[in-house]
């Protein structure tokens, strides 16, 4: 006769309350595991450089049902927003590294056209990603604990758009940016971005003209830095 096996019950993960993560703010950041690939630049405000992807379409996560779209518009309608369902460790390690006022480049990866469409800054240094800790979420993560967060992320806020999108096709055609991030390795969603590459996006925006071309409905008096 074959003895019966007693199954333990499966622990269910517990979402914690709103006040564990508010105390979970307070753990200590983590070093990066690498420094910064690129120097500040100081002539302006020894900012490093990035560049951040996001969806300007809407797209449905299978397992929350929560749309992934976030677009430039998008993030000109809040105060800031967490970089948050970052789960690539090199692309953590680059927030570790970013510092309040560090400029990103605002990427939109699932248009039909992808490319360049705004500038961004990192409003707050890197703090526990929330998503981890939701069982609900794509992005929950049953390794991490409040008090042993595994993922960070910035908070980043609006500066202005482009005066047209960029493409990654002009961005692969351009000589000057083949050693580009985004040229040599696509998928990676948060990346550095060299000075003189920054400084030449630039350029390419100064050569274009005005386009409603950005997925997304910001208007022409967007494109000026309020703060310049």
């Amino acid at each position: 006769m074959v003895s019966k096996v007693t199954k333990k019950p499966v622990k269910k993960p517990v979402r914690p309350s709103v006040k564990q993560l508010e105390n979970a703010t307070v753990v200590t950041r983590p070093e990066p595991k690498k420094p910064a690939e690129y120097p500040v630049d100081p002539e302006n405000n020894n900012v490093r450089y990035w560049l951040i992807k996001s969806e300007p379409y809407s797209r449905i996560d299978p397992k929350s049902g929560k749309d992934a779209k976030f677009s430039l518009a998008d993030l000109k309608q809040v105060d800031f927003e967490p970089w948050d369902g970052v789960r690539n460790h090199e692309a953590k390690n680059n927030m570790l590294n970013m510092r309040v006022g560090d400029i990103c480049l605002f990427y939109h990866s699932n248009a039909p056209v992808p490319g360049l469409v705004g500038i961004a800054k990192v409003a707050h240094e890197a703090h526990p990603d929330s998503l981890q800790f939701d069982p609900t979420s794509t992005y929950y993560d049953a390794k991490s604990s409040v008090d042993s967060p595994r993922w960070w992320c910035v908070d980043v806020s609006f500066v202005r758009r482009l005066k047209s999108k960029i493409t990654l096709e002009s961005l692969r055609s351009n000589d000057s940016l083949s050693e580009m991030s985004l040229v040599k390795r696509g998928r990676l969603s948060v990346s550095p971005v060299r000075k003189q590459e920054y400084y030449e996006i630039l350029e390419m925006e100064n050569s274009s003209a005005f386009a409603m071309d950005i997925d997304c409905d910001l208007g022409e008096e967007f494109t000026v830095d309020p703060s310049a």
